[in-house]
């Protein structure tokens, strides 16, 4: 088979961050102006091969999405946007699920959990209605490597009087938990998502251990906005390097860098 890698074919680096509607500082700004710019020069700087975003913002076609700026400003080829939700740091803007990648995406389908319903109240006090969430599974072509790929935002529920172990909440985490063990059975795998929970273990342990997945971030970290955000593996990827960086968003950005063991044999 013919590779149309980079020399580096043997390895793969991959981003995950929780962009907040590319608005700057503290989390939940109505009416702040997004930076797209500050976000791509961190891509640039860092230059992953793959990257998730979790609360980008879509333009309902208007004009060009959060995703689609950032993949043109940093180099990325090919991108997978899915709205989730009406956002609610913007009047005209969904929130959306996004991968970038140097490599072509392929077989992407979007799952939500099951939405409660719950009510609760914002940060400056403002009524609050449970927004969808929901989680993007995908593949990965690297010409002689095939990657499935999880990228998935979980509810914020310390806004709402709840807990991720909560009975209600329970259906969605296993359908999540079903996805992640079946897409780890087609070969290698990576799930990056907010989880807005810690720790993982509560909500994710049927999908950790041998021969499953494991963290690539185990022991949390002190960097700021660091919390609740994951990435794991599954057999097939050994990871070499995992860096949470604070960045000027809300959210810290990680990266993780992998050799893939694992070579799909030619047809």
């Amino acid at each position: 088979m013919k590779s149309s890698l980079r020399p580096d074919s043997a390895f793969l680096e991959l981003a995950t961050w929780n962009i907040g509607g590319g608005i700057l500082g503290a989390s939940h700004q109505r009416g702040g102006t997004p930076s797209p710019d500050y976000y791509a020069s961190v891509l640039q700087r860092h230059a992953p091969d793959v990257v998730c975003l979790q609360e980008a913002h879509d333009y309902f076609g208007s004009r060009e999405s959060q995703p689609h700026y950032l993949a043109r400003q940093a180099g990325y080829p090919y991108v997978e946007l899915f709205p989730t939700s009406v956002s609610h740091l913007a009047e005209d803007a969904d929130f959306a699920l996004a991968v970038l990648s140097r490599f072509p995406i392929t077989n992407t389908v979007y799952r939500q959990f099951p939405n409660p319903g719950r009510t609760g109240t914002g940060p400056g006090g403002e009524p609050w209605t449970l927004d969808d969430k929901g989680y993007l599974i995908t593949r990965l072509d690297l010409g002689n490597h095939e990657i499935g790929l999880i990228n998935g935002h979980c509810f914020p529920l310390r806004h709402f009087g709840a807990c991720a172990t909560d009975p209600e909440f329970a259906e969605g985490w296993a359908m999540l938990v079903r996805d992640m063990l079946t897409l780890r059975e087609t070969g290698p795998a990576l799930v990056a998502v907010d989880l807005n929970h810690d720790p993982i273990e509560d909500v994710l342990n049927a999908t950790l251990g041998r021969d499953k997945y494991l963290n690539a971030f185990p022991s949390g970290t002190a960097v700021k906005g660091a919390k609740r955000d994951y990435v794991l593996y599954g057999p097939g990827m050994r990871l070499l390097s995992a860096t949470a960086t604070a960045t000027e968003s809300d959210h810290a950005y990680r990266q993780v860098r992998f050799s893939v063991e694992h070579t799909v044999p030619d047809e």
